[in-house]
């Protein structure tokens, strides 16, 4: 079986978000197994896959447009998605695939993996990661943007997808709600999760600890990246000195950074930007206490990783977590910045508890092994060429 794998959102040379992470890990399955999976993105998307998928071939949708100097400028992404919507309809692909599939349920993929798979005749196949429509702090110009985008894709999906997955049933319940809202009679979906890699995790106890805690993910204001500042000047006030890791890269970085030092902790927030799964694997476990601020999570990627790091993981309370980490996140109401300091400050004063809680959360997340996740993907795609 021939597979493309659709993923046009990346713009930047060094942003991995933890999407495009399961996607590598999920086609270096695939291909162990036997199967062919390419990518097609902007050719700016190169260094991320190649370290993720080395084997996988990158067929570019865009060579022109690379955002890495200008990450905060999202207005520029706009001309760039256009373009590779477009090339879905030019492009001229290296063979002939069984499946097309789109990463996310964003235009730039559904659109382009539709066009793609009507032309070479092959399965489509999407993914719905979170339903922007459910999520409460979706207000400003860009977010109407995607709202109405989301409303696009959920139409194409319904009408001409062959096989749609969701990350958990809470999200295949929001996906259906949104396709009644539009009026669509709601399409089976598949729920199939996301895994991690432990075996790729260097854990050690007795590491040593550089940072009070860490902070991973795309730093993006949806990403909470604008209440850690100020969490983290409450936490200073009664631990001085204390300091936050930030991994990621994201239009909001700078404004974050600026944050930090506008409040007096410019030295005490150490920014790594876009770096590689070996090296982000190597410092997780530097830290104390793993964060998770999200207004929104259709699973908590970032919170598989800290768990199997053996970090104790602070977050704001999401109705997703009860389903994806049950009894293993310390949990804060949605926005309260004092009592996540409140939090954050009683769990550094405890160690012994800090150590409990996160070899208890290894040993829970062990059970999202990402290759269980493949066979899963996998299992599901086969399964259309069965009922042919």
């Amino acid at each position: 079986m021939r597979v493309l794998i659709v993923h046009n959102t990346l713009n930047d040379s060094r942003s991995v978000s933890g999407v495009l992470r399961h996607y590598g890990w999920m086609a270096n399955e695939w291909r162990a197994a036997g199967h062919e999976v390419d990518f097609l993105a902007a050719s700016c998307a190169s260094t991320q896959i190649r370290d993720l998928a080395p084997q996988a071939r990158l067929i570019s949708s865009d060579k022109l447009f690379d955002a890495t100097k200008y990450l905060a400028q999202t207005w520029r992404y706009f001309p760039a998605y256009g373009l590779r919507l477009l090339t879905a309809h030019l492009l001229r692909l290296p063979c002939r695939y069984d499946v097309i599939y789109a990463s996310t349920q964003l235009i730039v993929e559904v659109y382009a993996a539709m066009i793609l798979a009507r032309r070479q005749q092959a399965k489509f196949v999407a993914k719905v990661h979170h339903v922007l429509a459910a999520q409460p702090k979706r207000l400003g110009l860009f977010d109407r943007l995607f709202l109405w985008s989301e409303r696009r894709t959920t139409r194409w999906l319904n009408q001409r997808a062959d096989l749609i997955l969701c990350g958990t049933p809470l999200v295949a319940n929001d996906y259906s709600a949104l396709e009644r809202s539009l009026g669509l009679v709601p399409r089976p979906v598949t729920s199939i999760g996301y895994g991690i890699d432990l075996s790729a995790i260097p854990f050690d106890e007795n590491c040593r600890k550089n940072f009070d805690a860490v902070m991973l993910g795309r730093l993006h204001e949806h990403k909470g990246v604008f209440d850690l500042p100020h969490i983290w000047r409450l936490v200073v006030q009664q631990r001085p000195g204390a300091k936050v890791l930030i991994i990621g890269e994201g239009p909001h970085r700078q404004r974050m950074q600026d944050m930090f030092a506008e409040l007096g902790m410019r030295d005490l927030a150490v920014f790594t930007g876009g770096i590689s799964e070996a090296r982000k694997n190597e410092i997780l476990g530097q830290a104390r206490i793993g964060l998770s601020l999200s207004s929104e999570e259709g699973w908590g990627l970032s919170i598989n990783e800290f768990l199997g790091n053996g970090l104790p993981v602070i977050a704001y309370e999401l109705p997703i977590f009860g389903h994806v980490f049950p009894h293993q996140l310390e949990l804060v109401p949605l926005g309260d910045r004092a009592g996540a300091a409140r939090k954050i400050l009683s769990l550094l004063a405890d160690e012994p508890f800090q150590r409990k809680r996160g070899k208890a959360g290894r040993e829970f997340v062990a059970r999202y092994d990402y290759r269980k996740v493949a066979k899963a993907e996998l299992a599901a795609v086969k399964a259309l060429f069965d009922k042919s």
